[in-house]
């Protein structure tokens, strides 16, 4: 595959059945390929994620204030501005369908310029079935990894690095997703990672973790019943069409078996007695969008059910769900939450992960850069590169980045010092700190958003004394005004 006409150009074969987005300039999927200096990749039976190293060069603004009060006259500068040149290392992953790996791994080929790796480290069921294919079209040996170890390892690391990683899906709440506070103490865990089968992992600490169980009903049989249903292959239309649908119409419910609740067992009427209960006694022809939700309710209640049991088994109170099949999708998140929600009465809580996808090829990354020692630096996401979750309000975010069926990217960038989680304190876990969540606390929001309106004008003002010489000074200033108040105002009727 190599660049023309401003996107990726592809045979005329292969070009007629792929995603639109395929067709994105090369720059908005696999940035600064030019600069890679190694690559990791995780091939499960659907989804191929790719992972590599780069090198960014970009400009930072260093700023030094002085301090005038009481002294100088008025005409002196507040502070001075120096634009230098700094080199950033980044990490970049890419997400896309197997049906496009050889295509992908022929673009990434034709614009390798600086690399000097001769390995590329691979994990995941695929990594045996297109080795060859690898080597071939990449001329890089391929070092395969342990799955379950990379999988731990990515999960420990984006829980560690990421602020807001893992959230809580609760539907119409506002806001629906709760993001959680990183904390430095993660373990004990339970991890069921969602991929075409399911995998349960209990992950006691950093090297520490035993698969205690999975299923073969997973995101894979979602997809190919689906197919086999609705003659829909990809797997985010099959998403897009469950979430349109209505599964009673299909699914035999408690009170179509006994006209009601069956109080005596606290079974409430709209439980599901039965998936797809109606399809045999019903004579009618459903639609593609009642079978595609009344497939995801299955799929997703069977996940959880088997998650909680577990939990319950192992004692164990939080629980991760990763893998792509939940792809941030607010329908299936909403179904598993419900599903632990109701055979632990709350007791275990369901927690999905921004990036769940990612965690197998993170880690096979970090094992072929230990020697570089990743873990001895502290990461940020690198939010303009990467996808975001879904929007509940599109015209709220006109600008964010959607997922796409195709391709999903993150970019997390090294920063220039270990952070570390109140140096001061003498035992950080065991500190509860006293916050306020502006995005469940109306009033406190308020009174907060009011402060920076308030003081808006004061900051306008300082930042066009700050540059007398500038001529473009007053407008920029005014530019920045209105873009921090309609900011202002986007958060106070969505907050997240």
């Amino acid at each position: 595959m190599a660049p023309g006409g401003g996107g990726v150009r592809t045979s005329r074969s292969t070009r007629d059945n792929l995603d639109k987005s395929i067709t994105l300039p090369p720059d908005e999927i696999f940035r600064n390929l030019e600069n890679a200096k190694s690559f990791a990749i995780d091939i499960g039976g659907s989804l191929t994620k790719l992972a590599y190293y780069s090198t960014v060069q970009h400009k930072v603004a260093k700023v030094r204030s002085f301090d005038h009060y009481g002294r100088g006259p008025d005409d002196e500068p507040l502070y001075e501005i120096s634009v230098q040149e700094e080199i950033t290392a980044r990490l970049h992953f890419v997400k896309f369908e197997n049906a496009y790996i050889e295509t992908c791994l022929d673009f990434i080929k034709a614009h390798l310029v600086n690399t000097e790796t001769k390995v590329i480290k691979a994990t995941g069921g695929g990594a045996h079935k297109f080795k060859s294919l690898i080597e071939k079209k990449l001329g890089l040996k391929v070092d395969k990894e342990d799955e379950m170890t990379c999988l731990i390892k990515g999960c420990n690391f984006v829980l560690r690095n990421i602020p807001h990683e893992a959230f809580v899906y609760v539907k119409h709440a506002d806001p629906e997703f709760r993001f959680q506070t990183t904390h430095p103490d993660i373990f004990p865990y339970l991890l069921v990672n969602i991929g075409s089968g399911v995998s349960i992992v209990r992950v006691e600490s950093e090297d520490q973790f035993e698969r205690i169980g999975g299923s073969s009903i997973g995101g894979g049989t979602f997809w190919g019943l689906g197919a086999l249903l609705t003659k829909t292959k990809r797997f985010d239309e099959l998403l897009q069409l469950a979430s349109k649908g209505q599964h009673t119409n299909v699914d035999m419910l408690v009170r179509d078996i006994y006209g009601g609740s069956y109080e005596s067992l606290g079974l409430t009427g709209d439980l599901i007695a039965s998936s797809f209960g109606k399809s045999a006694t019903t004579d009618k022809e459903f639609t593609k969008e009642d079978m595609a939700k009344s497939l995801l309710h299955m799929i997703s209640n069977d996940i959880g059910q088997l998650a909680c049991l577990y939990a319950k088994l192992h004692n164990l109170s939080r629980v991760y769900f990763g893998g792509f099949f939940i792809r941030g999708h607010p329908l299936t998140m909403h179904t598993i939450t419900y599903s632990i929600n109701y055979f632990t009465k709350g007791e275990v809580q369901a927690l999905f992960l921004r990036h769940e996808g990612y965690l197998g090829a993170i880690g096979t990354f970090l094992k072929g850069a230990e020697e570089d020692n990743p873990n001895q630096y502290s990461w940020g996401e690198n939010y303009a590169g990467s996808s975001g979750l879904m929007s509940t309000s599109p015209e709220v975010h006109p600008m964010q980045r959607a997922r796409s069926g195709t391709f999903d990217m993150l970019e997390m960038d090294r920063l220039e010092r270990q952070l570390v989680n109140l140096p001061l304190l003498l035992d950080a876990s065991s500190y509860v700190p006293d916050t306020v969540d502006l995005t469940e606390d109306a009033m406190a929001r308020e009174y907060w958003l009011s402060c920076f309106e308030d003081a808006l004008d004061g900051v306008v003002k300082r930042a066009v004394a700050s540059q007398p010489l500038a001529l473009d000074a007053a407008e920029r200033a005014e530019k920045f005004r209105q873009k921090y108040r309609h900011k202002l105002q986007t958060l106070r009727h969505q907050p997240l």
